[in-house]
């Protein structure tokens, strides 16, 4: 308890001198209206307790630590048409569970972000090209490049062309290429600016990703619609071959969102996936959808879902187990991703069916509150000694409260809870809980 109560206090002075050192940065230093910088620094503490133990010292079950991230970016506005944009981020951790642990990642600075923006307002046209923070719709296929440090970057390199083609429609040509790896920070080597040694890995896999991306508004009144088809090459893994053999796979699909009748919006995305995994051939499917209402007079809205990712039939010889391509991150839970881990790697969504229940407040101004249920199964049975004889994944009840003190202050708390089926060959529930403080400068 004193050591959460130390690390408040020293966020709240971080969040405060931060808001200080800005004001004295645009008054004094940054005149130019080319020029620009700021950052954000963001504490967390997370505890959770693992619904399986695969692990003797408990060190992948049952952890509690802090995470401090801070991040520092520069923007330059050389010309109307050019931007240049760099930023750098630490996340130092600490661990109080178990005692023990150091962070692999946690004595370097990171170059998050390095890109160029060209546009060309008379040709309808941008390009972007560096490393940079990549999301469509609602991160169902593409949001984390980097996945295995958690939300410290999302980032990916490569470039991205926007084609206006007209009004309220939007054509993105795709290249990019992630080697999975950490190739340069600044840490705590005899040489500073020395690469690390060995690189930390930011994924299991190099990963190619290449393709088109349409979005319209302008088709259906009210209506978005986004159409896209990709390719991903994803590398044999230098660190697990088996697990993440070679594999090249066309991704295709859409996504359809807006408001149905008065009170109702939706949300809705199907894909396929054609092409090869391993020696076998990858035939894969997935989706969503879900229904949005908003309550009249009060300030709420309750949420309906349902999530289908399919998986692999060990009986037949091809692989048709989901490939979340740049989508592993924690969109469903913050404590599952963790329990995926047995089945292929932390946060690797597949062979999954959920359905959700979600209700949103917000009881007074600046607070809200999220209640949600969920219920998970699997749609093919996994051999192994953590595993059941059943397709029910299990039960999972989620909160979440947040305040937004002012527009560079803001807080939250999350808990969830587990309660594992016949899936799992054991029945020990499992829990996660968060709070965290981000000021930004």
């Amino acid at each position: 308890m004193k050591k959460t109560a130390t690390a408040a206090l020293i966020l709240g002075a971080l969040a405060l001198s931060g808001r200080a050192v800005a004001g004295a940065l645009d008054e004094y230093v940054v005149k130019s209206d080319w020029f620009s910088m700021g950052g954000d620094v963001r504490v967390r503490q997370v505890g959770f307790n693992n619904i399986i133990t695969w692990n003797s010292d408990n060190k992948a079950d049952q952890q509690n630590f802090f995470r401090v991230r801070s991040r520092l970016y520069f923007q330059a506005l050389p010309g109307e048409t050019l931007k240049a944009y760099a930023r750098f981020t630490n996340e130092w951790r600490g661990y109080i569970k178990p005692s023990n642990n150091v962070h692999p990642l946690r004595d370097e600075i990171i170059l998050d972000n390095a890109y160029l923006a060209l546009t060309a307002p008379d040709l309808n046209m941008s390009l972007t090209v560096g490393r940079q923070d990549l999301v469509y719709g609602e991160g169902f296929l593409i949001l984390d490049g980097t996945t295995l440090d958690g939300s410290r970057t999302i980032f990916s390199d490569g470039g991205k062309l926007r084609i206006g083609v007209r009004e309220g429609t939007d054509v993105d040509l795709l290249a990019f290429y992630n080697t999975g790896k950490q190739w340069f920070a600044i840490n705590k080597n005899e040489d500073p600016l020395a690469p690390v040694d060995p690189p930390g890995r930011l994924d299991s896999q190099e990963i190619g990703l290449f393709g088109v991306y349409i979005t319209d508004e302008a088709l259906l009144v009210n209506q978005k619609i986004e159409a896209y088809y990709l390719f991903k090459y994803g590398q044999v893994s230098d660190v697990s071959p088996d697990i993440f053999p070679q594999n090249q796979i066309s991704v295709f699909g859409a996504r359809f969102s807006g408001p149905l009748a008065e009170g109702f919006k939706y949300g809705a995305e199907a894909t396929g996936q054609l092409g090869s995994y391993g020696q076998d051939p990858q035939q894969a499917y997935g989706g969503y959808a879900h229904v949005t209402y908003d309550i009249p007079d009060v300030p709420a809205s309750l949420t309906l879902g349902a999530v289908y990712l399919s998986g692999d039939d060990p009986d037949t010889s091809n692989h048709e187990g989901w490939d979340p391509i740049l989508a592993r991150w924690p969109k469903w839970s913050e404590l599952y991703v963790y329990s995926l881990l047995p089945e292929k790697d932390i946060a690797y969504w597949s062979n999954m069916q959920i359905y959700q229940a979600i209700l949103d407040l917000e009881p007074v101004q600046k607070l809200k509150v999220m209640l949600a249920y969920q219920y998970l199964r699997a749609n093919e049975e996994v051999d192994g000694p953590v595993f059941g004889d059943g397709k029910e994944r299990g039960q999972n009840p989620q909160v979440k409260v947040s305040y937004v003190f002012n527009d560079w202050l803001s807080a939250h708390v999350l808990g969830e809870y587990f309660i594992p089926g016949n899936f799992y060959s054991g029945d020990d529930d499992g829990f996660f809980a968060r709070w965290e403080i981000m000021g930004k400068f």
